[in-house]
């Protein structure tokens, strides 16, 4: 019966499309973010790789469908050109504020096709409807993504066709020649005029921008751009909310992707409009938390019955090793859905069935080891050098489990790194990414421990001893 139970995902994106009843009958609504996520002042959803960013995004959008007067769409933007601002009008990345305007703009088009969606909206409002014909008409339909709407409006011609339909709905003529979006914002200005004379319906609407990772792949100077994006959703809400419309926009983002943003009011941001996604309980019963139901929700979705307490300890025992079970296998994990349901795909894989003996247990982690090393390593993609990361896992199978930074700093040396990133830079990435820890004694002798997936603002301290994830070990051959 254990191999009925579905932990074949890690993705969510795969999980909505080969089995949605996961998301609609197991997902953890963790800190009742569900409902949270409809506050008009929250719209920043942040957390680690890994934590249910994505998975949020397709119980939102998968709980809508049913639903007459809800309208949710999710726009991926792995795939997003980020060169094409500069053709819409945007300035080069560098510095926050150059690309607003044009996010602005290609938001409040993307809403637009939300707001077209709905029937009785159209019949409230025949002015918006005009809107979305005449952008039809001009080849600039409120478009399905974010992508397509700014490879049009970033083509030859895209000034022209928006000041021809802002006469148009006038009842003007234009004899503008301008051939290319050279001030957006007064574009902006007129489509939110546009758009401003509309009545609310009792519908409500949210575009979710998902996917910020990929664009860490080229380098870190798409980061003001995102800086840009978030700036722009919080006006285009504000400005939704001022119509009495509830319609919004909700960007997902890792945490370690909202730190390369150089904007001096994001820590306002985070506080102000931020959910932050925090799996890690520190409780003395670690199976009492919303971790452990995103297992026990897909046990019983297979045909248990039994609490999670009570299936754990059928399953694993009350300890291993002398240690709790249940701490004896979370201390591998970053305390994250996606790495408890790849370690209990692992037992499924070797065949293992409950009560699980001890080598199973060793040998399911051993292989999630190596799921472990590749995952982290993926979290430092845009942030290292890419032959410093390629290089960590040797480098830390030669220091051990524990070590100071200096010999750290060394290694870097020995494999020919130095020079391609500062050591401690990369330390901070790993530590952020939860390669490793820092620990030290305290007064009464004992160890503590620091990593960044137990204490969000937790950072790296170079004075202290360096701690190898206990995820990582078999993988490096540190055990």
């Amino acid at each position: 019966m254990f191999s009925k139970i579905n932990f074949k995902y890690t993705d969510a994106t795969e999980e909505k499309i080969y089995s949605p009843e996961l998301i609609e009958l197991c997902y953890v609504d963790l800190e009742n973010v569900l409902q949270r996520v409809n506050d008009p002042s929250k719209f920043l959803v942040l957390g680690t790789k890994g934590s249910g960013k994505s998975a949020l995004a397709s119980k939102l959008h998968l709980s809508a469908k049913p639903e007459w007067n809800r309208f949710v769409s999710i726009d991926d933007l792995e795939q997003f050109e980020f060169h094409l601002l500069e053709k819409t009008g945007g300035e080069r990345g560098k510095a926050i504020g150059g690309a607003l305007s044009v996010w602005q703009l290609l938001l409040l088009i993307r809403v637009l096709s939300l707001l077209l969606q709905d029937e009785h909206f159209k019949q409230l409002n025949g002015g918006v409807e005009a809107l979305g014909r005449a952008l039809q008409r001009h080849g600039l339909a409120p478009s399905s993504s974010l992508v397509s709407i700014v490879q049009q409006t970033s083509r030859r011609g895209a000034f022209l066709t928006f000041k021809t339909i802002n006469a148009e709905l006038r009842g003007e003529t234009t004899n503008d020649t301008t051939t290319k979006l050279k001030d957006p914002a007064a574009v902006l200005g007129s489509v939110k005029e546009l758009i401003g004379q509309c009545k609310p319906s009792q519908s409500n609407f949210r575009l979710i921008v998902d996917g910020l990772d990929h664009p860490l792949k080229d380098g870190r100077t798409n980061a003001a751009y995102l800086g840009d994006l978030i700036n722009a959703a919080r006006a285009i809400n504000l400005y939704f909310a001022s119509l009495d419309v509830d319609a919004k926009v909700i960007v997902m983002i890792r945490d370690e992707v909202l730190s390369l943003i150089p904007d001096p009011n994001l820590a306002k941001r985070v506080n102000d409009n931020g959910i932050p996604l925090k799996w890690y309980d520190n409780t003395r019963s670690p199976l009492d938390t919303p971790l452990l139901n995103v297992i026990e929700k897909r046990a019983h979705a297979a045909g248990f019955t039994e609490p999670i307490g009570n299936l754990w300890e059928t399953w694993f025992g009350k300890y291993i090793d002398s240690k709790d079970s249940a701490a004896f296998i979370l201390d591998n994990t970053r305390f994250l859905p996606r790495d408890l349901i790849s370690f209990f795909r692992e037992l499924q894989s070797i065949g293992a069935n409950p009560p699980f003996e001890r080598k199973q247990i060793l040998a399911a982690l051993a292989n999630y080891s190596e799921w472990f090393l590749q995952e982290l390593s993926d979290g430092l993609a845009g942030f290292t050098v890419e032959e410093v990361r390629s290089e960590l896992p040797s480098i830390l199978s030669e220091l051990g489990r524990r070590f100071p930074f200096e010999d750290f700093a060394r290694k870097l040396t020995e494999h020919g790194l130095a020079g391609k990133q500062p050591a401690e830079e990369i330390a901070k990435d790993m530590f952020n990414a939860s390669w490793i820890g820092n620990t030290w004694k305290t007064e009464q002798g004992t160890d503590r421990f620091s990593f960044k997936h137990r204490k969000r603002n937790a950072s790296f301290n170079r004075m202290q001893e360096i701690v190898v994830h206990n995820g990582l070990w078999k993988s490096l051959n540190l055990i």
